[in-house]
């Protein structure tokens, strides 16, 4: 086997996604670490995740949104806090 193929098996696959400006982004399909904040948020009040697509965070933590639905679709943001 070529080296060429080796390395392509081993690769992770990536895809495209588009930043609030429209601008296109190459980011990791496992993460969205990658994916720049729109805005920051400072957290009031503690939080407990109730599933695993959930953050959890402690007064005072700064959570980084990279989504914000409007709210006629949903209630919730989607953010990253540290590396979660």
């Amino acid at each position: 086997a070529s080296s060429l193929s080796s390395a392509a098996s081993q690769s992770p696959l990536l895809l495209f996604q588009i930043d609030n400006k429209g601008n296109h982004l190459l980011v990791h399909e496992e993460s969205s670490i990658n994916v720049p904040a729109i805005a920051a948020a400072h957290v009031i009040k503690r939080y407990i995740a109730q599933a695993a697509d959930e953050l959890s965070f402690e007064v005072g933590d700064i959570v980084s949104v990279i989504d914000m639905p409007p709210k006629e679709l949903t209630t919730w943001w989607r953010g990253k806090h540290g590396f979660q």
